[in-house]
Formats: C-alpha cells, sequence, structure tokens
C-alpha cells in the first residue's frame, strides 16, 4: 500500500513536469511547485496532474495567474 502511494505520487510529478515543458508553462515542475506554495493556492499534485493531462490550457491559465501576481 505505501508503495502503491509513492507511484502514484511519482506518476503525478512526471505528468505535471512533462505538461509544464512542452507547453513551456514554467522551466520545470519544482518552480511550478514553488510558486504555487509562495502563493498559497491549495491544489495537489493529483489535481495538477489531471489537468494538465485533461486540459493543458488550464494549466497555462493557473501559471499565468502565479506570473501576474509576481
Amino acid at each position: 500500500r505505501g508503495r502503491q502511494k509513492t507511484d502514484f505520487r511519482r506518476l503525478w510529478i512526471t505528468r505535471i513536469n512533462a505538461a509544464t515543458r512542452i507547453f513551456k508553462v514554467f522551466d520545470s515542475y519544482s518552480k511550478l511547485i514553488h510558486n504555487l506554495y509562495k502563493k498559497k493556492l491549495i491544489l495537489n499534485r493529483k489535481m495538477l496532474a489531471q489537468v494538465a493531462v485533461s486540459n493543458p490550457n488550464n494549466l497555462y491559465t493557473i501559471s499565468k495567474k502565479i506570473k501576474i501576481i509576481n
């Protein structure tokens, strides 16, 4: 059970990282997550991965909101 949680977390991080690099949202996954925490936006990795896979335009919109606030 613990291994399954680790595997899913790794999968979500990989999906988010791929989407951020393909759509040039941020340079990397870590910068996206850092800015989310800095702006106190409550989005977990599972939700971000679902957004990245199903509708990348929404991920782009989220990143633009983060960048504008900076």
